[in-house]
């Protein structure tokens, strides 16, 4: 039953752990709030010459569409004081490519959702006596977690444009994320900075959640020895 209990654990702790990377990507990802504050840092109303509203309506499609919530991204919009569709043929074709990988992540969101609430039932079923294996399991996995992640920081802040096309030549299969500066919108409204600043708050939200996770767990372990 302990061998039992501990591959729960980490099991728990795995999954957990990833939910909060998720939602860590999810918040900015999908957040106006982040666009919105992106686009005053990067003056990109002036560079795409486009009014606020205008642009804030073009987000909002582009938000709801890597949500599954819109057919298509396709919306017509003002650029320029002239009317025109905003996306390219080739933007839409990469903005397929990253819908499919939110789609993905929502697959295996569930599936991490379903694994943690599962796991959470055994040890409760079991007793509170058998919670400290789940705690430990939280504290192991959070500290390993944390060193894995302090690492991939350093070795991404050597070379931040080499980890950049790595990463997009794992996820992608094509050159469709390759976009040009002078007639593609969307490298325009999320440039080099935005992904500079989105995965720092990745980052940043993470390690939160890891220390969070470890601290909650030591203190549990602590309480739960003194009794």
């Amino acid at each position: 039953m302990q061998k039992l209990l501990k591959i729960s654990g980490v099991i728990n702790a795995i999954s957990l752990i990833t939910l909060i990377l998720f939602l860590g990507v999810q918040l900015p990802s999908f957040g106006m709030w982040f666009y919105r504050w992106q686009y005053d840092v990067n003056d990109t109303y002036e560079v795409v010459n486009m009014e606020p509203d205008d642009l804030h309506e073009v987000t909002r499609h582009m938000i709801r569409y890597m949500q599954g919530r819109e057919p298509d991204l396709q919306i017509m919009t003002t650029v320029g004081g002239e009317d025109r569709y905003f996306f390219s043929e080739i933007e839409i074709r990469h903005m397929i490519d990253v819908y499919d990988l939110f789609a993905v992540g929502l697959i295996i969101q569930n599936i991490l959702i379903a694994l943690f609430l599962l796991t959470l039932g055994l040890f409760l079923f079991k007793g509170r006596e058998h919670l400290r294996w789940l705690f430990r399991s939280w504290q192991i996995v959070s500290a390993v977690k944390i060193l894995a992640l302090l690492t991939l920081v350093i070795v991404i802040a050597i070379n931040w444009h080499h980890a950049f096309v790595v990463f997009h030549e794992i996820f992608f299969d094509n050159d469709y994320w390759i976009l040009d500066t002078r007639v593609d919108l969307l490298i325009n409204i999320v440039p080099y900075p935005f992904f500079i600043t989105i995965s720092a708050f990745i980052g940043g939200f993470f390690a939160l959640g890891l220390v969070a996770l470890y601290a909650v767990s030591t203190v549990l372990l602590r309480r739960g020895a003194k009794r």
